[in-house]
């Protein structure tokens, strides 16, 4: 007997198929609303004037947009389908995006590229798997699926993006995401929004963290990393990884900046208990999948202690701080195959002075060899960087760069280690102060 899911779950059969309906131009393309009902499953579909159109007739709501062939990239479209809401349950979920992944059967004979598990704003079990590449026909295919569960009904989505790359790929990927963001599979749902609930909460201020070990690099080796990791945490339960820029608060930050933050609570007894706990709802992905994790929480002095782990109160620049130095981040990368090898190196050095004056300069340089057949050949290629001067002003945790012209940059900042300038991290880039050695 075949999976009622799988007998449900309908749509294109095959990759022939698929090529068929997405090069095939409608004679009467429909505008589209802003929100649509798909049998009881809710949804905000992307702008009109953003080339989507509805396509195709059938089980699955479909939308697609062409692409027309420039210089540099094929014709391509994209095409996104929504299923109508079906019976079943969360556990039932995993084989349910197996099946709608099938509809595309070369498509399921490739590992999963990219994956999100979790829970939506609203609850609701949700997964997304990212697979590429199937070529057919001279024509690069890829897919994302996304399956939405509750106790009693689920919903399935799917973008698949035919000869799209680059800035193309990443436009469609953006609405796909937003269409996921907004599902609303009961009519109790909310909107997507990170708002706190009236027991969220507790905590106020900036955390470091020092976060160091290695990772994989393009060249095929390895490098080391030291990284300053910020948690900014509001007291009504809106927490942050990274600082607001531009002056913007944190509310205004997590809603430009979604995957950057997410909703805490304190559990278990709070800070004034030796059974403090925290759960932390973070979302891991543009799709909205949230990540529920309960770790242990202390506080020492006004450090916290997270699931072991050191947290560092960090107190914020007066307005119109001053400093005196120069900082400088530098960047290196390199590693080797067996027929090439390659590096890349950056340094960028901000002068601040005491009278509120900057100076900037930047210089970066990288070079490559490959040896084909006994032949060697490479390149080699550094130089300076314009650099600009003017003034600046600290305040709270914002470093505004006003250059000669009047413009001004501004960039996240603060002083991990507590009474010393000795490191900066600005922008999320450790700057170690020049001491002239």
């Amino acid at each position: 007997m075949r999976n009622r899911n799988s007998e449900r779950i309908r749509g294109v059969k095959s990759v022939l198929e698929l090529l068929v309906v997405l090069f095939c131009l409608l004679s009467c393309p429909q505008a589209l609303a802003a929100s649509a009902d798909i049998g009881g499953l809710t949804v905000t579909l992307p702008d009109a004037a953003s080339g989507w159109r509805k396509a195709g007739k059938g089980d699955l709501f479909m939308l697609q947009k062409d692409f027309p062939e420039t210089e540099d990239d094929k014709r391509g479209s994209a095409l996104i389908q929504i299923s109508k809401p079906l019976s079943g349950g969360r556990n039932s979920l995993p084989a349910g995006v197996k099946s709608f992944v099938a509809s595309l059967p070369e498509m399921a004979k490739e590992d999963i590229l990219i994956k999100h598990y979790g829970v939506t704003i609203n609850g609701h079990d949700i997964r997304v798997e990212e697979r590429c590449c199937v070529q057919q026909e001279n024509v690069s295919i890829s897919q994302i699926v996304v399956g939405v569960a509750n106790d009693k009904r689920q919903a399935y989505l799917q973008l698949v993006l035919l000869n799209l790359k680059g800035d193309r790929s990443q436009s469609a990927e953006a609405d796909f995401e937003a269409l996921v963001r907004s599902v609303k599979l009961d009519p109790s749902d909310k909107d997507f929004d990170l708002v706190p609930a009236s027991d969220d909460g507790g905590l106020d201020g900036v955390f470091t963290h020092l976060d160091t070990g290695v990772r994989p690099n393009v060249f095929g080796g390895v490098d080391f990393y030291s990284d300053s990791e910020i948690t900014m945490f509001e007291p009504k339960g809106l927490f942050s990884t990274k600082l607001p820029k531009g002056g913007r608060s944190i509310v205004e930050h997590c809603r430009e900046n979604p995957s950057d933050c997410g909703l805490y609570k304190l559990t278990g007894g709070g800070l004034f208990s030796s059974a403090g706990s925290i759960e932390m709802r973070s979302l891991t992905s543009a799709y909205g999948t949230i990540e529920i994790e309960t770790k242990p929480l202390s506080k020492k002095g006004d450090d916290l202690v997270i699931d072991g782990d050191d947290y560092r109160a960090v107190p914020p620049f007066r307005d119109g701080a001053t400093l005196d130095g120069a900082w400088v981040y530098t960047f290196a990368s390199s590693g080797m195959t067996a027929t090439s090898s390659g590096s890349v190196a950056a340094s960028n050095t901000l002068t601040l002075h005491k009278n509120g004056t900057f100076e900037r300069s930047r210089w970066s340089g990288a070079s490559m060899t490959n040896e084909i057949g006994g032949s060697q050949s490479g390149v080699t290629a550094s130089g300076d960087r314009p650099g600009s001067s003017g003034r600046y002003r600290l305040s709270g945790y914002r470093l505004d760069l006003t250059d000669a012209t009047g413009k001004t940059e501004s960039l996240s900042i603060f002083e991990p280690d507590k009474s010393s300038d000795g490191l900066l991290v600005i922008n999320g880039n450790n700057y170690l102060k020049d001491d002239g050695q």
